[in-house]
């Protein structure tokens, strides 16, 4: 029975709005065991689509709940309890389902068969006889080539051996996709490169879809590396360090151009705005420090250099009210005031967690409020504003906006004066 709603699960993939009839002449199933097949599939996401199949019966999609009462029909006077091979595939899939759990105790077994078989409508058997038709089960399934892990010291429960593939629906899958031309030619470009192409190879090629579609239709906006290929190696090290805890030499490359060579102790990874950080301790300042990955010129993994994580460190806690990633000053209150062509713009995003909007002006303008540190990173993001942010306070925050937009318009007078 396995095989035979893997087949008819790949024929309705390939060929879907089959009449009932034709799906029954093309597969040489009868009415009741095409049924039977439809109803094991009904979990499926790929093939029942909020309860219906991609089945033509009379010009209409055929539905979970006709199947339903169809077989209730055929098996109301002879409910005597699912079959062996019924039984084998309601084994298999529920073994398949727990692998990323380690799989099933004979107590969980026991369960979902006792379950089965009082939805089948038969007798409630013995605990032994329920053990001796769980077993036989098992050694069917081996029987048939699927191997099964079975409970040892390690581990109670029942497994199969063969790899887990999460399930996904075709839109599902497309939308984990898209996702990943986010990270064309930044640090994740190599891992997900790798994922997408899992996905064209199954997901895409049994629904009939064409990857090349989406690069060609699809297009991704963002800042990107020159080298994506010589940072991807030092994002891995970093994350499995954070993990681990172990300790690493960095050769890191300040925006001067300064070079220096340092031994840090990773503590937690940060990204904004596809840009990656690793926020580390550094034994020789005593103190924790925000490096950007893709200014880490080379790393060294000292493995056998193993260090306790610090039980008073929480990543988020670190970051708190930073602006960005950088919390190397106190944290104070900003208000901004906003010109009314940006306003809605502002009400709809959500810039940093103590954002509020204390008065809507009548014509339009918006004085937001909020308390952060990380001022380098927020006076360049006010700078982005241009004329339609002016800072209220702090003072010396206003002042330091000031003071560079005059810069930028002495540059341009400079320029113009040489023109």
């Amino acid at each position: 029975m396995i095989d035979q709603v893997v087949t008819l699960k790949n024929y309705l993939a390939e060929q879907p709005g089959q009449t009932e009839k034709q799906l029954m002449e093309a597969l040489g199933l009868k009415k009741t065991t095409l049924y039977r097949l439809l109803s094991n599939l009904a979990n499926d996401p790929l093939i029942c689509v909020d309860g219906k199949f991609p089945v033509q019966v009379r010009g209409r999609q055929l539905s979970l709940k006709v199947i339903d009462n169809y077989l209730n029909d055929v098996d109301k006077n002879k409910a005597v309890g699912p079959k062996p091979a019924e039984r084998l595939l309601y084994l298999y899939i529920n073994l398949h389902n727990s692998i990323p759990f380690g799989g099933l105790s004979m107590e969980a077994i026991e369960r979902g068969y006792r379950e089965l078989i009082e939805q089948s409508g038969g007798k409630d058997p013995s605990d032994a006889a329920l053990k001796r038709m769980i077993y036989r089960d098992l050694v069917e399934l081996e029987g048939i080539g699927i191997s099964i892990k079975r409970p040892s010291t390690g581990s109670p429960k029942y497994c199969l051996t063969e790899r887990y593939l999460p399930k996904l629906s075709p839109d599902s899958a497309a939308t984990v996709y898209v996702s990943m031309l986010l990270y064309e030619n930044t640090l994740l470009d190599k891992a997900t490169t790798c994922a997408k192409n899992e996905i064209e190879k199954t997901f895409f090629k049994n629904a009939g879809l064409k990857a090349g579609l989406f690069s060609e239709r699809i297009y991704v906006v963002g800042d990107t590396l020159s080298r994506p290929e010589e940072f991807g190696d030092t994002l891995g090290k970093l994350i499995r360090a954070v993990i681990e805890g172990f300790e690493q030499k960095i050769c890191y490359a300040k925006v001067s151009g300064e070079v220096s060579e340092r031994i840090i102790r990773p503590m937690g990874m940060v990204c904004k705005h596809n840009v990656w950080y690793v926020i580390a301790y550094a034994p020789e300042r005593k103190d924790y420090r925000t490096f950007r990955v893709d200014q880490i010129m080379s790393i060294v993994n000292y493995e056998n250099n193993t260090f306790k994580y610090p039980e008073d460190f929480n990543i988020i806690e670190h970051i708190g009210d930073s602006w960005g990633v950088y919390c190397d000053d106190p944290v104070r209150k900003v208000r901004l005031k906003f010109s009314r062509a940006v306003a809605n713009r502002v009400k709809n995003l959500r810039y940093h967690h103590s954002q509020e909007i204390i008065e809507e002006g009548q014509d339009g303008t918006l004085i937001v409020e909020f308390e952060a540190c990380g001022f380098k990173e927020l006076r360049t993001w006010i700078l982005q504003w241009g004329p339609e942010v002016e800072v209220l306070e702090p003072l010396d925050l206003r002042e330091q906006v000031r003071e560079r937009a005059w810069q930028v318009v002495r540059l341009y007078d400079r320029r113009r004066k040489k023109a």
